[in-house]
């Protein structure tokens, strides 16, 4: 082949006339489809034309592509199709993917593009997070799963996307991704199974989310999401749930838009209209204009304002969201125990509940500030599988009478290794710090399992100067 294609191709190119580069390179690529150099540089033309409009849309308050523009990124795509590049390559490499962050689930070609190729397209760099100063970034190919969901879920009445194509995708990037959270992507595999009506499905990976998630409004009603065409009063508990955990009164919503559906379903229309209210008070609260299917609930028959007054919805909200953790498992189990130890990476603590039987309890789970104080008294309710119990939440109670739980007062006994005993109870190093041998001192004890000796024993796990 003449370098005068090549020549044509950079000065079509240098001279803004990207089609023309394409139609003179494409030509000469049909007769020639395994010049590797033709196919690079044709594909760099197409990167020129998404580089021209992207530019404008990614400036641009809420990087919203018009019609005109989504049609010409997805014809450039459809051009990259035909050079049938080998993926993995170069040619898609970061900078071609940073020109569609943040509004990539505009363009059917690029959703399209990316669940053809799949898991075809990523090296095991593409696997990995990216490590900043302030964190771990998702890796790409979370970031494009992700992009590949929010495509499926605001287009796919409109666009030609097969669901199974967007969840195998989702399900590769959750099997085989590095990152060490990859809670919003079971959350989009929730959000794209409710959607597509697949609610069995979709409750397994709103549960796995919900077990990570339990202070946050958000999760609840992903789980709520599952059973509201289904189970009302299983959606109601979740979604009541969720307004009780919302941080702040924004977050609450989408739970009180779905309460007021509800309610209207079932033929409540104070209660639904006092949920309605709820929702109202916070838009005006903010100043903020109610969205359109807010306004139309507004617009129903049923709604009366006055309903607020008359309907203890607080009340009501609250008795629901008491049976909420009952949808969360398909066996609810509370037990109590006291608090023995805190991990060390300060992001859970253990729960000592009987001789051979202890719990461990993530940070969020505690309904409290930080950690519980080593001796606190716990109610946990767990959900069971089998043998094992994941803790769903930990409150405090009163303190417990327990045979194998107990306090002792004597004269420390400091080993120059820095553990120590009181009577015949052992006490491990971190418990003494700034005690002194011979010191009179109180500690909690339990009767636990001591791995040294191969039998149970009493061991501290609090001590303190008695004054």
């Amino acid at each position: 082949m003449s370098s005068d294609v090549f020549a044509e191709i950079r000065e079509l190119k240098k001279t803004g006339r990207l089609v023309e580069a394409w139609n003179c390179g494409f030509s000469a690529f049909q007769q020639e489809p395994d010049n590797n150099f033709l196919r690079t540089s044709l594909f760099w033309v197409c990167y020129a034309g998404i580089k021209s409009v992207q530019q404008k849309v990614l400036a641009r308050q809420g990087k919203m592509p018009n019609a005109t523009e989504q049609d010409i990124v997805n014809s450039w795509i459809n051009c990259i199709a035909e050079l049938k590049l080998t993926v993995p390559c170069d040619e898609f490499d970061f900078r071609f993917f940073n020109l569609f962050k943040d509004c990539g689930h505009h363009y059917l070609a690029y959703i399209q593009m990316l669940t053809y190729y799949g898991p075809h397209l990523y090296r095991s760099d593409d696997l990995k997070p990216y490590k900043t100063d302030k964190g771990e970034s998702p890796s790409l190919l979370v970031r494009l799963a992700r992009q590949a969901a929010k495509g499926w879920l605001q287009n796919h009445n409109q666009w030609n996307l097969n669901l199974q194509s967007i969840l195998d995708l989702l399900n590769y990037a959750n099997e085989n991704a590095q990152d060490k959270n990859k809670t919003w992507l079971q959350y989009d595999i929730a959000k794209c199974l409710v959607t597509a009506g697949k609610y069995d499905e979709a409750r397994e990976s709103a549960i796995a989310v919900l077990r990570k998630k339990m202070s946050e409004a958000w999760a609840w009603g992903a789980l709520a999401d599952t059973y509201k065409a289904t189970n009302t009063e299983a959606a109601l508990a979740c979604y009541s749930k969720g307004i009780l955990e919302a941080h702040e009164p924004p977050f609450c919503i989408p739970m009180y838009y779905e309460l007021a559906l509800l309610f209207s379903k079932i033929k409540n229309t104070d209660l639904a209209s006092a949920a309605l209210c709820k929702l109202i008070e916070i838009y005006n609260d903010k100043g903020w204009k109610l969205r359109t299917e807010h306004e139309e609930l507004v617009q129903q028959p049923w709604f009366d304002a006055s309903a607020l007054d008359r309907a203890n919805v607080e009340k009501v909200i609250a008795e629901h969201a008491e049976r909420a953790l009952e949808y969360t498992t398909e066996s609810l189990e509370t037990v109590i125990g006291i608090v023995d130890a805190h991990h060390r990476s300060e992001k859970g603590f253990s729960v000592y509940i009987d001789l051979g039987n202890k719990l461990s309890v993530r940070k969020g789970a505690f309904y409290g500030k930080g950690l519980p104080e080593i001796g606190t008294w716990l109610e946990l309710k767990c959900a069971k599988n089998g043998d094992e119990a994941d803790v769903l939440e930990a409150h405090k109670v009163l303190e417990q009478e327990h045979e194998r739980v107990a306090t002792i007062e004597g004269s420390l006994k400091l080993h120059p290794k820095g553990f120590g005993f009181i009577e015949d109870v052992f006490c491990p190093p971190f418990l003494l710090n700034g005690l002194k041998d011979g010191e009179y001192v109180c500690a909690l004890k339990i009767y636990d399992h001591d791995p040294k000796k191969g039998q149970p024993s009493w061991r501290g796990i609090k001590v303190e100067p008695k004054h």
